[in-house]
């Protein structure tokens, strides 16, 4: 079975995050570490029983609070990311795409409460 490692930019976040978490909380700084090991005994049996990722040869593995995205790379099964879980897909668009953004068909005007703009008393 192919050994898990954690890419160096993987292993500098979670590092980053372990120690955030641990100036508040080291009991549960402790038990994401043994979370993190405990999925990787997992993904050394099992590297394949995840979802697979947005880019091609990826997967991606949910450990909440974050997110893991696997690849295997010369025999050996790589967490490549670590992200937050409430951060976006490091891939994901930034903004619409300008052909599905059309402001023409949205002509109303809105009213959220409070004094209408250029209304007069």
């Amino acid at each position: 079975m192919p050994p898990v490692r954690l890419s160096k930019s993987a292993e500098r976040w979670f590092l980053s995050k372990v120690a955030e978490i641990a100036e508040v909380n080291p009991v549960a700084a402790r038990k994401l570490i043994k979370r993190l090991e405990r999925q990787k005994g997992l993904l050394l049996s099992f590297p394949q029983m995840t979802e697979k990722g947005i880019l091609e040869g990826t997967r991606k593995v949910s450990m909440p609070p974050l997110i893991l995205t696997i690849r295997a790379r010369n025999g050996i099964v790589e967490i490549a990311a670590i992200r937050d879980a409430r951060q976006k897909d490091a891939y994901a668009p930034a903004d619409l795409d300008v052909a599905y953004d059309n402001d023409d068909d949205d002509k109303e005007d809105t009213y959220s409460g409070g004094a209408k703009p250029g209304a007069r008393p």
